[in-house]
């Protein structure tokens, strides 16, 4: 049942990373540098790695979140202009 659990916070973060990103405009974001979601989840990943978080549920949240980044066009953390 973990499988589960992991599959559908996976979808619902998604889905709701989706909804956000295209509807809001709130961002991370400097003269140089754009902290785009997918940057913040991965990161989050690697902080609940070292706590050994093991909720299946954490897990499909940050690969949600960070999957539905990575498709888009402009991704870099270099800002361009």
């Amino acid at each position: 049942m973990e499988f589960a659990h992991y599959s559908i916070a996976l979808i619902i973060a998604f889905a709701s990373a989706r909804y956000v990103t295209e509807n809001t405009r709130f961002h991370l974001k400097s003269k140089k540098f754009w902290v785009h979601h997918w940057i913040i989840a991965t990161l989050a990943m690697f902080v609940a790695l070292y706590f050994e978080l093991a909720e299946p549920v954490i897990w499909g949240v940050l690969t949600g979140v960070a999957l539905e980044g990575l498709p888009r066009k402009n991704w870099s953390i270099r800002r361009k202009q």
